[in-house]
This record gives structure tokens, C-alpha cells and sequence, in this order.
């Protein structure tokens, strides 16, 4: 069993429902014009086992002598040091894949993404070598030092909020996604992030899964 931190919008939000639609199997049933129904699923796969979400906290085991009481606590600890943020996100391109990614200032929210990583540190089962060796291909020297002392490379400055929106692509069908999301992107409200959302993987392979949102809620000075 596997857990992760994520930000996954309230779900009466309009980016929720652009979330819901971008994955569901009625949009892959009717197409979208460049891309073919097979190479559809192929691109959305991971997208729609992850599920609609930006990444807080990468996928981590618990130690054994942890439990989820005590990763529950850890993060309601979290939760309650930061207030929610307000971003407005567009389609961009990061790393090679198609994503929803912020306009202007994200320190709040890379701060909070940080706390995640400190809060969760000591409750997670240190890497296996083997998984070290195979995650560390093509790192540079501070991503591969963060991925042994965190589990994780892109951290603290290397981090990057993101909605993912496909596997990568080739230019031709980026732009058949583009054409799809980007008018819909564009109307969209300011995103808050209201909200912790711990979420499950089961077993290997699985779903991951939303098991606890956690509201953010810090308090006002004096």
C-alpha cells in the first residue's frame, strides 16, 4: 500500500468538472479530432490512474512502526499552518508532457508542497536500493540527492505544481489537445487550494484512490 499528498479540487469546482471530463470514457468514446481512439487511452492511462490532481507529496510507504493515525496527524498538523491559496492555471508544457500549471506567484503553494515533504520525512519507508539505482537514470546532482534523502527529486526548489494532462505527446497531437483544452482552460476561475487530499494506491498498480480531504486552515493574526 502506497499513500500520496495531493491537491484534488473541491469537487463542485469548475476545474473539478474540466477534470471529469478531460477523463471520462464518454469523451474517449466520441474522439477528439487528430488523435485516435487507441492512442487516446494510451496517453490518458496514467493520467486517469493517478487521477485528477496536483502532486503535494509524492507516493511514499509508511514505515512499518507507522500507522495512518499518525500520517493523519502529521498532516492535520500541516493543514493547520497554512491558509488556502488562490492560483489561476493555464496549459503549459513541463518536461516534455502537457500540463495545467500556474500564472504569476507560487511560493504559497511550493511552501506548502515543502511542509508535505518535511511533515511525511520521518514516516515513510526509506527507498530500496534497486529503486534508488532506477529512478536516479538522467538526475542531476541535487535531484539525485534529493531523491535519496526524500524519496522524490523534484522538491523544495526543484518542485514544480503541475496538473498533468497526458503522457507525452508528439507536437502534432499536443496540438489536437491544446485545441481541446485550451478555450475551456482559459474561462476558468482562479483555483483555490482549500485542501490536503490524502489519497490510497491499494496494491501495486491500482488506483489511486481519495481516502481524506483535509481542509487548510490556518489562523488569522490577532
Amino acid at each position: 500500500m502506497r499513500y500520496a499528498i495531493y491537491f484534488c479540487p473541491a469537487p463542485a469546482s469548475a476545474l473539478a468538472a474540466l477534470g471529469r471530463d478531460w477523463l471520462s470514457t464518454e469523451l474517449a468514446a466520441n474522439g477528439i479530432p487528430g488523435i485516435g481512439l487507441t492512442r487516446w487511452n494510451a496517453l490518458l492511462a496514467d493520467v486517469r490512474r493517478y487521477g485528477w490532481h496536483a502532486t503535494l507529496r509524492s507516493p511514499f510507504t509508511l514505515s512499518p512502526d507507522v500507522d495512518l493515525a499518525e500520517l493523519r496527524q502529521a498532516l492535520h498538523v500541516v493543514a493547520r499552518s497554512h491558509a488556502p491559496i488562490n492560483l489561476t492555471l493555464r496549459c503549459a508544457r513541463l518536461a516534455g508532457f502537457p500540463a495545467l500549471r500556474p500564472l504569476g506567484d507560487s511560493k504559497a503553494v511550493h511552501a506548502l508542497a515543502a511542509a508535505c515533504v518535511e511533515a511525511i520525512e520521518p514516516l515513510r519507508l526509506p527507498l530500496a536500493e534497486n529503486d534508488f539505482q532506477r529512478r536516479a537514470s538522467g538526475l542531476d546532482a541535487i535531484e539525485t540527492h534529493y531523491l535519496g534523502r526524500y524519496g522524490y527529486p523534484y522538491v523544495f526548489e526543484r518542485y514544480r505544481f503541475h496538473m498533468t494532462l497526458s503522457a507525452p505527446a508528439s507536437v502534432e497531437e499536443e496540438r489536437a489537445l491544446q485545441r481541446w483544452l485550451s478555450l475551456r482552460a482559459s474561462m476558468l476561475p482562479t483555483a483555490r487550494i482549500d485542501a490536503l487530499t490524502l489519497c490510497v494506491e491499494s496494491s501495486p498498480g491500482a488506483a489511486f484512490e481519495p481516502f481524506e480531504r483535509i481542509a487548510l486552515h490556518k489562523a488569522s493574526a490577532a
